[in-house]
């Protein structure tokens, strides 16, 4: 089924690289077509995961043919728009092995610009969508349920971005649920439901499988983000290069919380000094092995597993058509190293 993927992925970057190049077509001003031309030049690479789930979603309910295409190519180009603002926020200089604007435009002048181009394709991946060949009453769900996803994610990131500023205090005494608001409604909602939603929308879903396909997803999502936390501390840089990244922008996890949970009052105070700075390579193995030692680690795998097991079981138990391609995909994603 790998291949199939690969598929997929050709279909919608050609996909993607047409309807760029058709829009930059248009435009006389040379200001605009530069806009276009690094939206396309941002858009390639990629595992384009999301645009192959709205695939699947088209398949879980029997329908096998290319109009997944314009909804996956919408949904990508949406992706590089939030990978553009996310890389403002980071303050990124390469994005998928490029530059990013802001690092080949420096100062104002390059914020100006990512927000601009940013802007551009949130607005451009609704004209797609709206210029579907769907039914009126497919598109209208579509689009309730496309603006839900960019609602819930920008929810999501707004508490990732606002979590890390609050003092470790803050951190010791909230629930968990503060950080399974960002792997819901981030994770969950931008890299799973949405995308299966809008393939089994655009395959006229009944509503009842639609909220099966929600649940699935919420799994999914908070699965894939633990993942994503762990590599985020355990992986070598080869795999992901994040280590140092993670614990320097003091990023809000349940490995983090576990840890300050379960801590006592000598390894708070260890971890207070050491999460959330800029560390050499002696003090973050010392977080690293503490936050080891104190079952952190353990705890987030048997979160992945758990997460994952809820997700295919939900989907063995259901009646949808080709449900091979979720959870080949599902399992694929919650095991990989990179």
């Amino acid at each position: 089924m790998i291949d199939k993927f690969d598929e997929w992925k050709n279909a919608i970057d050609n996909n993607i690289d047409k309807l760029l190049d058709e829009e930059l077509s248009t435009w006389k001003s040379a200001d605009v077509k530069k806009s276009f031309e690094e939206l396309k030049r941002l858009s390639k690479g990629g595992k384009k995961i999301r645009g192959a789930l709205i695939k699947i979603g088209e398949l879980l309910n029997g329908v096998d043919n290319d109009s997944y295409l314009p909804l996956a190519t919408a949904f990508e180009i949406f992706q590089t728009a939030v990978l553009i603002h996310d890389d403002i926020i980071d303050e990124a200089d390469t994005r998928r092995g490029m530059p990013t604007i802001t690092a080949l435009i420096p100062g104002h002048d390059g914020l100006s610009k990512a927000i601009c181009v940013g802007d551009l394709g949130f607005f451009l991946s609704y004209k797609i969508i709206s210029e579907t060949n769907f039914s009126d009453s497919i598109k209208t769900k579509l689009i309730e349920f496309y603006t839900k996803t960019l609602y819930n994610t920008i929810v999501g990131e707004i508490i990732d971005v606002e979590l890390p500023l609050k003092d470790f205090n803050y951190h010791l005494n909230m629930k968990d649920d503060e950080i399974y608001d960002i792997y819901m409604y981030k994770t969950s909602w931008y890299t799973f439901i949405g995308p299966l939603l809008l393939g089994a929308i655009a395959a006229n879903m009944d509503d009842d499988k639609i909220n099966s396909i929600i649940e699935i997803g919420l799994n999914l999502g908070i699965a894939y983000q633990i993942r994503d936390d762990l590599l985020g501390l355990y992986s070598t840089n080869d795999n992901m290069g994040k280590t140092s990244t993670d614990i320097k922008e003091n990023k809000q996890t349940i490995i983090y919380k576990y840890a300050i949970d379960h801590a006592n009052d000598e390894e708070r105070k260890i971890i207070e000094s050491l999460y959330g700075k800029e560390l050499n390579e002696e003090d973050t193995k010392t977080l690293i092995d503490l936050f080891t030692s104190l079952n952190a680690k353990d705890n987030a795998e048997r979160l992945v597993k758990e997460h994952t097991d809820k997700a295919i079981n939900i989907i063995n138990d259901s009646d949808f058509e080709n449900k091979q391609y979720l959870i080949d995909l599902a399992e694929k994603l919650v095991a990989r190293n990179k």
